[in-house]
């Protein structure tokens, strides 16, 4: 370090090794030679101790990252973190989007260059987007976080500043899920409609299947001739989500539909048991007639899980037939209210104040 001037020792008071103090506002700077450079970074603070232990790790930081790329920025970092992007098309897109609007929106008064973004830049960028769904939010952060993890890997800087920042609460969802009139008034809509394009009666037994059987789209609609087995009473599920397999029963108020469905269907093994893919435009139709909330596939999934839980069948069984292998930790998860409802009104029978003829109160006794 060349010779101070008079001036600069008026300014600048050393405290000891690579630590200084800036005498008109007391903050301590650090002095540190770094790969042939010198790096001078405030501290932050006027407290002594507190400025040596952040020197500690100041030194420990700058030999965790490469002083060549001590310049990048995020607009930089971005196309590299962009090369690294992989699964599926959705995921992709959202990863995409939620970068930009990393670039876009970052706070004006903050630094770009990595290696001086703090946490506080973070948050205030976050914070631009109160209004939005929690959900969305949650998708930045994780975003973000894997963004600045790279630059983290990449001996750009020491830590991410998305450290300890943590997701949104979802506000609680209100899922439409169709009554068993509903349900049943819908299929029989469709039942009349002879003017569907697809045929009323495949559509209508798209529906019903999709609710007695409690499946989603890509299920439903992957389910082959030689995925169903009339004797064991039993169908093989493929769910492309997960990449597994898992089969389920054959229930007795789906089995009817599919039996007259197996007749009717070819002797190729690979035959579909539905003919297309999903009922959209049919299930807006059918609720649109009947004046009835806009139910979407999802909710005839949630009507046979409803259905199932308040005719008694056990969680871990329930969670089974929809291929989850958490032993119903989501379901409890998803469908509390629907358990606690069965349970306390099973409770409630023993409440009665009705007393058995062959009952002997103890009083009396």
């Amino acid at each position: 370090m060349k010779k101070a001037s008079r001036r600069e020792e008026r300014t600048w008071s050393k405290v000891g090794p690579c630590l200084y103090r800036y005498v008109p506002s007391g903050i301590y700077y650090a002095l540190i030679k770094s790969a042939g450079k010198q790096i001078r970074s405030s501290l932050e603070t006027n407290d002594l101790p507190t400025a040596r232990r952040k020197l500690v790790d100041k030194r420990r930081d700058l030999e965790l990252i490469d002083p060549e790329l001590s310049r990048l920025t995020l607009d930089t970092h971005a196309e590299r973190f962009l090369e690294t992007v992989t699964g599926s098309e959705s995921t992709i897109y959202n990863v995409k989007h939620a970068v930009k609007r990393l670039l876009a929106d970052w706070p004006a008064k903050a630094s770009r260059i990595l290696t001086k973004i703090h946490k506080g830049d973070c948050e205030q960028w976050l914070a631009t987007y109160g209004d939005l769904a929690a959900s969305t939010i949650n998708t930045y952060i994780a975003t973000a976080s894997k963004f600045f993890n790279l630059a983290v890997g990449d001996n750009v800087i020491p830590r991410s500043p998305m450290e300890d920042i943590t997701y949104r609460r979802r506000k609680k969802l209100t899922r439409l899920t169709p009554t068993r009139e509903q349900f049943d008034s819908m299929v029989a809509d469709l039942r009349e409609q002879a003017a569907n394009g697809h045929g009323a009666t495949d559509t209508a037994d798209y529906i019903a299947l999709a609710g007695l059987l409690g499946l989603g789209q890509a299920e439903l609609s992957g389910i082959q001739r030689q995925h169903i087995d009339l004797k064991k009473g039993t169908i093989q599920i493929f769910r492309n989500k997960t990449s597994q397999a898992f089969t389920i029963p054959l229930y007795p108020q789906a089995r009817v539909i599919v039996e007259l469905r197996i007749k009717a269907m070819p002797n190729d093994p690979q035959a579909r048991l539905l003919p297309f893919d999903n009922c959209k435009k049919a299930l807006e139709g059918v609720c649109k007639r009947l004046k009835l909330p806009h139910f979407e596939h999802r909710a005839l999934r949630r009507f046979f899980i409803t259905q199932a839980l308040r005719r008694g069948v056990d969680v871990p069984t329930v969670a089974l037939w929809q291929g989850h292998q958490d032993g119903g930790a989501l379901i409890l998860r998803t469908y509390a209210d629907e358990v606690r409802l069965d349970h306390s009104l099973r409770m409630a029978l023993l409440m009665s104040t009705d007393v058995p003829a062959n009952v002997i109160a103890m009083g009396a006794a």
